[in-house]
């Protein structure tokens, strides 16, 4: 008989667990975040994602109609 355990893992951890598991491109981007506030959330953590994907593809488009 299988039993479900429910972890709760608070908001500081899976922030950091976020974090690590970003892809070797994300390193500037997790040091910044990481050595750049006191604290972090992990909505401020997505938010920033979102954000830096969302110019990433802006730009990159942009820059491949360029070429």
């Amino acid at each position: 008989m299988k039993k479900n355990v429910e972890v709760k893992i608070d908001d500081e951890d899976q922030t950091m667990l976020l974090l690590c598991f970003l892809p070797s491109l994300y390193n500037s981007f997790r040091e910044t975040l990481i050595y750049g506030r006191d604290k972090l959330s992990f909505e401020d953590v997505k938010g920033h994602l979102w954000s830096k994907d969302k110019r990433e593809n802006e730009f990159g488009s942009d820059s491949k109609a360029d070429k």
